[in-house]
């Protein structure tokens, strides 16, 4: 795994990320102070949290300029197929949950 480092202002966090950790923020950026970074924080190509937003925070807490990044670039999923008598069904459920459809990518 190649671990880079990266300036913070470069890293996005994800707009739909569920997790509520601004509680954990202060807590994690003492550990950091104390024990620098042991978790990179994991991003895909285009600058986007996928795993690290409560290290992220922290670092901005702690005013630092770069952090450590692994740039997730998994293609595998490009070799599965769809289930094309399946999919119509999930993607009327996810436009009944009121998602949107825009962000899936599909025409």
């Amino acid at each position: 795994m190649k671990i880079e480092q990266r300036l913070l202002d470069d890293i996005r966090p994800c707009n739909d990320n569920p997790r509520k950790n601004d509680s954990a923020v202060h807590a994690v950026a003492r550990s950091i102070r104390e024990f620098g970074f042991r978790q990179p924080v994991v991003m895909d190509g285009e600058g986007v949290i996928i795993v690290g937003h409560t290290r992220w925070k922290a670092a901005k807490e702690l005013g630092l300029e770069r952090v450590p990044v692994y740039v997730a670039d998994n293609q595998s999923a490009s070799i599965a197929e769809w289930d094309h008598g399946l999919l119509p069904l999930e993607l009327e459920g996810l436009r009944e949950a009121g998602f949107d459809m825009d962000l899936l990518g599909f025409d």
